[in-house]
């Protein structure tokens, strides 16, 4: 009796255990829907936030969209929408849990040719107060023609879903402008910006998302635009408030762009090459030089004769990281646009290294052009080559014929001897 009482009870424990580790590997996700895979330009569609069905008691969502491919125009006081970003809060009236499928529905219309991406996050609790934890979902619209271009851009600004992104990241990873013409592109590691705008425009659009979606982004300066220059500040806050990264953007509105070039046209640096190579939309650069080197004498010539270059850094070099900035001040002495190079000192036991590891460079090439030397030189006990051959039977043929043009040359003289011969023995005869 008491080992069947065992056995039940061993059974009940094993499926409780088992029916418990299904519930904790069921991941619940929340996605985004749209109920129409490809959008005309002005046409209006729906897109709807969903979720498994789970027992909530209050969340925020938090959905990032491309307002330069799309607008958002659903109205509600529960619904703040606020650039490229959507912020909607529910709670249960009772502070129960409820079973909830659709979270939010959202109506939207078309602006541009393009893809569209959206993006949702969220936190969600249940009654008791535990957080449930949901990964992040996205979705891709199609808007009118849709080229093979955008279709690789915008694959390449989406994040991984497998990608885990800390608490303490603070760095964009989408930013676009309503506006062609921002430089250099942009990249979540460079925070200077520039654009060059017409008199007309007084607002620029800004989408900015971060590469961890529950970081704050906070953009400031693009509207009401004055004539000048004008910054647009868009700083991001990290999840855990550790941490905060400014991108700036430099926009001059001018009715002259021509005397707004701050561009350079030429910058380099002697003895050394830049990493990447110099081309006047790139404005981070990188090289590494030797314990030795103080001082660097670089070229910086701008575009416009007009515009002033400034370098400063470029001597009294230490070990490790250093910094030369290059300011360039267009004519109108009010665009400016800044160059930067980090160079790396080596210390005197990297240099030693770095040039242990140069020879070795060089005396693997020589041997490498050695052998290829050695190879080239035609040994006589070897076969001859095709082009040799080629050669041989071209002047076997030209001499055979100059035998045969010789023996013919022969033979007709001794014809010519015989024909005389006889010729000279029938006069005879007659006479």
């Amino acid at each position: 009796m008491k080992k069947r009482f065992y056995i039940i009870f061993n059974l009940i424990v094993l499926m409780l255990l088992t029916i418990l580790c299904v519930t904790c590997h069921a991941e619940t996700r929340i996605g985004l829907v749209s109920e129409k895979e490809n959008i005309q330009i002005d046409e209006e569609f729906k897109v709807i936030a969903e979720i498994d069905k789970t027992n909530i008691a209050a969340f925020t969502i938090w959905i990032y969209f491309d307002n330069e491919k799309v607008e958002c125009i659903s109205k509600s006081d529960k619904l703040n929408v606020i650039e490229n970003r959507i912020i909607y809060t529910w709670f249960s009236e009772t502070g129960k849990n409820k079973p909830l499928t659709e979270l939010l529905n959202l109506d939207f219309k078309a602006k541009e040719d393009g893809i569209a991406s959206f993006s949702i996050i969220g936190e969600f609790y249940k009654e008791n107060g535990e957080e449930i934890d949901m990964p992040y979902s996205k979705l891709s619209v199609n808007i009118g023609e849709v080229n093979e271009i955008t279709e690789q851009t915008e694959a390449q600004s989406e994040i991984d879903e497998n990608k885990i992104v800390s608490d303490d990241n603070a760095k964009l990873e989408i930013m676009r402008l309503g506006l062609e013409g921002v430089n250099p592109d942009f990249n979540p590691s460079v925070q200077e910006y520039y654009l060059i705008i017409d008199e007309s425009i007084d607002t620029i659009e800004v989408t900015a998302i971060p590469e961890n979606r529950k970081a704050q982004v906070q953009i400031t300066g693009n509207d009401n635009l004055k004539s000048g220059k004008n910054i647009i500040q868009i700083e991001v806050t990290s999840k855990d408030k550790t941490n905060t990264k400014n991108y700036t953007i430099n926009i001059t509105k001018t009715s002259n762009p021509e005397k707004a070039n701050a561009d350079l046209e030429t910058l380099a640096v002697e003895n050394y090459e830049l990493n990447p190579e110099f081309y006047n939309n790139i404005t981070n650069y990188k090289i590494e030089i030797s314990n030795d080197t103080n001082k660097l004498n670089i070229l910086a010539i701008p575009s416009d004769i007009d515009a002033t270059v400034q370098i400063a850094g470029n001597d009294n070099l230490k070990e490790g990281n250093n910094n030369i900035n290059i300011t360039v001040t267009a004519e109108d002495n009010i665009t400016t646009k800044k160059y930067n190079i980090n160079v790396y000192k080596r210390t005197v036991s990297e240099d030693i290294e770095y040039e242990k590891q140069e020879q070795e460079r060089i005396e693997e090439a020589n041997a490498v052009l050695q052998k290829i030397n050695t190879e080239n030189v035609v040994d006589p006990d070897e076969d001859i080559t095709l082009v040799d051959e080629e050669v041989i039977q071209k002047e076997e043929a030209e001499n055979n014929n100059k035998v045969v043009s010789n023996v013919l040359m022969i033979v007709g003289l001794v014809l010519s001897v015989i024909v005389i011969g006889i010729v000279v023995l029938r006069v005879r005869n007659k006479i």
